[in-house]
């Protein structure tokens, strides 16, 4: 009689064992499924930032050449600091930043910036980006000429 109670026993506590082995997976695989992140084609356009965007307010889409400016003025500044550009680059680059001034001066005059004037701005940015990038790593910085 004592031999079938502990079969019993034995049985109701792998029971609960294997139920709560069971409940924990289905837990963890439902916390799993919940953290997946979407993938694909269209799932990261609405996450997707611009890049004339000023994080710090939202402006969400804004065209905003000014503040890409300020951002380049920062990565010359900091050419500057470290000794990674010499005066003749920053020269250059300020030259090409005074370019890049008029065009957005000349694109908001009439009060509208239309596609064309965007592309243009947009390129001349990307062309003074590149030239920070370039000039910062070419080697040819001198750090006791300032």
């Amino acid at each position: 009689m004592n031999l079938n109670k502990k079969r019993k026993n034995a049985m109701k506590t792998s029971f609960f064992s294997k139920a709560l082995f069971v409940a924990a997976t289905l837990m963890i695989g439902t916390a799993a499924c919940t953290q997946a992140q979407p993938y694909g084609r269209y799932d990261d356009r609405y996450d997707r930032r611009d890049r004339y965007e000023d994080r710090r307010y939202n402006n969400r889409g804004r065209f905003n050449p000014e503040f890409r400016q300020q951002q380049q003025n920062r990565r010359i500044e900091q050419g500057i600091r470290s000794g990674q550009l010499s005066r003749r680059e920053v020269r250059d680059l300020k030259r090409l930043q005074s370019q890049t001034d008029r065009a957005i001066y000349a694109a908001r005059s009439n009060g509208y910036t239309s596609p064309r004037e965007r592309a243009l701005i947009s390129d001349l940015q990307d062309r003074i980006d590149r030239a920070i990038t370039w000039e910062r790593r070419d080697g040819q910085g001198y750090p006791n000429r300032w």
